[in-house]
């Protein structure tokens, strides 16, 4: 049997090896991204303070420094721990998929469980840093997106995202063996507000598929 590791995966082995196509949109990526009105349930204050620290230090950071001083506070602001699911960082998923063995350590997901997690609703997977960063982000969220669906049995799509400095990317995945990407919103713009309203509406949806 093949072995692969997360990193390992560009956007063309994901799409060659699973025969999974990118479409230009699906609904609901396009109900998740349209925000009808943000205003009031955006933490204003916060978020442009983020924003502005992002402007002075996003050249400067490292993929540690980006997580630590920027996107662990962003996704702290949107409260994913309910009663229903909570967030998990650096867990190992795995599954064999049409014969090939893959596993990977997903930076962030949003899944049932305690102190282990069920298999997730939501990855970030590669958080890049702005410049000379390796490998492919969309081929690594894209195979630990399948990987979660195919632990849940293709019950439901999973949501995702994928980080390259203030660029921020959503994507689905759907249980018809396609995806699409969202356009970047860029975290150092108002499009934070964006970005933050989005975070938050993942919680309605993955509310569905409980």
């Amino acid at each position: 049997m093949a072995t692969r590791t997360f990193g390992s995966f560009t956007f063309e082995d994901f799409q060659d090896l699973f025969n999974i196509k990118k479409q230009k949109q699906l609904p609901l990526l396009t109900e998740w991204i349209t925000i009808e009105n943000n205003d009031n349930i955006a933490p204003q204050a916060e978020l442009a303070e983020l924003k502005n620290e992002l402007l002075d230090y996003i050249l400067e950071w490292n993929e540690d420094e980006l997580k630590l001083f920027f996107i662990g506070p962003v996704l702290r602001l949107v409260h994913l721990n309910t009663e229903h699911f909570k967030p998990f960082s650096q867990r190992m998923l795995s599954a064999t998929i049409n014969g090939i063995s893959v596993s990977g350590r997903v930076d962030f997901m949003i899944a049932k469980g305690l102190k282990t997690a069920k298999p997730p609703y939501f990855c970030i997977h590669e958080y890049k840093q702005e410049i000379d960063f390796e490998g492919d982000p969309l081929g690594q969220v894209l195979i630990a997106m399948l990987t979660a669906q195919t632990l849940n049995e293709n019950k439901f799509p999973v949501l995702g995202a994928y980080i390259v400095g203030r660029n921020w990317f959503f994507l689905v995945l759907d249980n018809n063996n396609q995806y699409a990407v969202s356009h970047a919103y860029d975290a150092s713009s108002d499009d934070i507000f964006q970005i933050f309203a989005i975070l938050q509406k993942s919680k309605e949806i993955i509310l569905r598929f409980i």
